[in-house]
């Protein structure tokens, strides 16, 4: 049996991302970028040099397969408004989820395989 080979990148992890979670290439680096702490959406839009309207897009779809979450914050004391960070669930609930699919994955592979 072969060595399965281990994650020594984010090219892997980003890949496993994409396939467990069904995620476009900017979702999934969205993903991998969030701190802990989260990030606005101009922030990530500087980094990754895409359209606000483009990260807002996967951003709402992470938020609706619950793998970033959004928390609304006050502004600075003295304006009025809100701003929204997003941050990321953490590693091992990602890792978790992962873990939790690829059994759900083989579960069903392995009916489908006996009903052939």
């Amino acid at each position: 049996m072969k060595n399965i080979p281990s994650l020594k990148n984010s090219t892997e992890l980003k890949k496993i991302l994409k396939c467990v979670f069904d995620l476009t290439d900017l979702e999934a680096n969205i993903i991998l970028m969030l701190p802990l702490e989260g990030m606005r959406v101009r922030e990530i839009q500087d980094i990754l040099a895409k359209d606000r309207t483009t990260i807002q897009k996967s951003l709402k779809n992470l938020v609706k397969k619950e793998l970033v979450f959004r928390e609304s914050k006050c502004c600075v004391q003295g304006k009025r408004g809100r701003y929204f960070v997003y941050k990321s669930l953490e590693r091992d609930l990602i890792r978790k989820r992962i873990l939790t699919n690829i059994d759900i994955w083989y579960t069903d592979l392995k009916e489908s395989v006996k009903s052939l």
